[in-house]
């Protein structure tokens, strides 16, 4: 398998999710600025779409877009949590994808002030309902760690690059995930730690 990232981006959740399922796989990281992979081939001839993650696989060739790749990877390590819980799991992969990662739009793209200033606004409030939902929970389904909790982790590392306050529940929540060893073997591969 193989896994197109850009360092700190959102595909560093699927990066954490190969390490921890201890699926062997090769990196390719990608500048996403200029389109570019590390040996300076053009992403977009990869993966249309231009952007990460991306992994090739062997059954479905290239995949694409957080919550398939994601779901992906836990079924394929076998990780993925059964019955209700998977659908949980696939609840927060959504709510972290379109609620969170896309209230950062403005933050990472050339809005205005205003715009970034609303952005900043809408995530205090995203992450708070985020934290409400845990509902005392140290992890966002079951008892230990699942993509979607890899997931929610890279937004929370975001939040303090863009100054968000967050609650205290998810520092707590994101200092835990640092104390992971997939978490931190993927931040050392990334160039993050």
């Amino acid at each position: 398998m193989k896994l197109y990232y850009s360092p700190g981006a959102c595909s560093l959740a699927s990066h954490i999710a190969l390490i921890d399922e201890g699926i062997e796989h090769e990196t390719v990281k990608v500048d996403l600025g200029e389109h570019k992979t590390e040996d300076g081939d053009d992403f977009y001839k990869i993966s249309p779409r231009g952007y990460v993650p991306a992994i090739e696989t062997e059954e479905l060739g290239l995949l694409t877009e957080n919550p398939a790749v994601l779901a992906y990877i836990a079924e394929k390590g076998d990780a993925a949590p059964g019955g209700q819980d998977r659908y949980k799991m696939l609840e927060w992969i959504g709510f972290t994808g379109t609620e969170v990662h896309g209230s950062y739009a403005p933050l990472f793209g050339g809005d205005s002030d205003d715009r970034k200033a609303k952005a900043k606004d809408q995530l205090v409030e995203k992450y708070r309902l985020a934290a409400e939902l845990m509902d005392g929970s140290e992890w966002l389904v079951g008892d230990s760690p699942t993509v979607a909790d890899n997931y929610l982790f890279v937004t929370l590392l975001w939040a303090d690059k863009f100054g968000i306050e967050l609650p205290a529940k998810l520092k707590e929540y994101r200092q835990r995930n640092m104390e992971r060893d997939a978490v931190k073997k993927a931040m050392a591969d990334e160039g993050l730690s």
